[in-house]
């Protein structure tokens, strides 16, 4: 295949099919490309509340740029660095460590610069900036990245890079076009990942508000009818707690039903066999998530490194309520690990933790209500990585 039919993409819009090729360009030809030289002795103490603001890549999600959470330095700091004043239609990106992520500046409307991890890219006419926001989220960029990550300990993108990096182009006119398709297409994602935080906010909230805190017996939210105080109990008087059995890797089949939980956040695997019945909480006993807390719906098998916690009395303990209650205390088995070169959380430690317990009609209700809620966040999560997936989906397909 010529070079020249490469430069074609897959799916153009209607106006554009037939048109000319599109070209390959050379980055520095077309955009100034500045980075902040070192931080000129600036201090940590030398940060204002107020004052011009200072974009890192840790304030940028999804390409948009928190500015109640960006730095702020003092004026003469950022009238020594004109050359990366910020500008509208500017595309900004980490050059040191999480390489990338980029965001573009729009609705600019005060003072900004960027700190000494970033890199600006400021286009030429010639180049529609909400599409060159694009390439740098496409595959083009994307083998840049893959190749300074893979060939250095610490990754890094100099200015020479970008200046050399090549990426293929239609005529400004289609460019716009798909810059504002993809645009709409990414605010529909940010409205769609809105939806999905405000939804866990609301968890959380209501995590909070109808479990009693420390010290307390009654929660400040609570279903109508309900006033009793409730009762402290540890685990051990309630439930059981069991350790699992030895994974056999050889013995790991993806074609098989039983999910295999073994110390991680989600099943690690696949077992022809189940050790554990459906609809127990499980505990990561030891490794990088020790103490992260789940709960197992189907038949499952439990490893070596996994905690599963039997009710001994249904009719006095719901599990979604038990499970709901340990997931708003989730930070007191990460935090309380033992030390050890291997994070572990002991048998003792889930045994002997304490928790409050009302009636199980109470319970039932406060555990069907959260589990409403995590099938809505499951739901928008969904919906979210549709979305994602159909942009990317755009992508491989628009772009060469």
């Amino acid at each position: 295949m010529s070079e020249s039919k490469k430069l074609i993409p897959r799916r153009r819009f209607k106006e554009f099919e037939g048109a000319q090729m599109w070209e390959k360009l050379r980055l520095g030809d077309h955009a100034i490309i500045k980075g902040r030289l070192g931080w000129k002795s600036l201090k940590q103490e030398e940060y204002v509340d107020h004052g011009p603001s200072m974009i890192a890549g840790k304030h940028i999600t999804e390409g948009i740029i928190n500015w109640n959470k960006v730095d702020h330095i003092p004026q003469w700091r950022y009238d020594e660095s004109p050359e990366i004043m910020l500008k509208n239609g500017d595309i900004i990106f980490s050059k040191d460590g999480s390489l990338g992520n980029p965001a573009l500046i729009t609705n600019l409307n005060s003072l900004a610069t960027i700190n000494s991890t970033m890199m600006l890219v400021r286009l030429k006419k010639n180049i529609s900036s909400i599409f060159f926001y694009q390439v740098m989220l496409s595959s083009q960029f994307e083998n840049l990245v893959r190749l300074k990550v893979s060939g250095s300990s610490i990754p890094h993108l100099f200015q020479a890079d970008m200046t050399e990096f090549k990426f293929n182009t239609p005529e400004v006119d289609e460019q716009t076009q798909i810059g504002e398709f993809f645009k709409k297409l990414d605010n529909l994602i940010s409205t769609q990942q809105k939806k999905l935080e405000k939804t866990k906010t609301l968890k959380s909230a209501y995590l909070r508000e109808m479990f009693p805190n420390e010290g307390e017996l009654k929660p400040r939210l609570r279903f109508t009818g309900f006033n009793i105080s409730w009762k402290e109990k540890k685990l051990e008087e309630i439930t059981k707690t069991t350790i699992g059995e030895f994974v056999i890797k050889t013995k790991q089949n993806p074609n098989s039903p039983y999910p295999v939980y073994n110390g991680g956040i989600s099943y690690t695997g696949f077992y022809d066999e189940f050790n554990n019945e459906a609809n127990k909480i499980v505990i990561s006993a030891r490794g990088a998530n020790a103490g992260f807390i789940n709960i197992v719906r189907n038949r499952y098998w439990a490893g070596n490194s996994c905690y599963s916690i039997n009710i001994i009395n249904n009719t006095l303990l719901s599990i979604d309520y038990l499970f709901y209650s340990l997931k708003r205390n989730q930070h007191f088995f990460t935090q309380n690990q033992q030390a050890a070169n291997i994070p572990s959380v002991s048998k003792k430690e889930v045994e002997t933790f304490t928790v409050l317990l009302t009636n199980i009609t109470e319970q039932t209700k406060i555990g069907n209500f959260f589990k409403l809620l995590d099938d809505k966040i499951a739901l928008e999560q969904k919906k979210l990585d549709k979305l994602k997936n159909i942009k990317q989906a755009y992508l491989n397909e628009m772009f060469v």
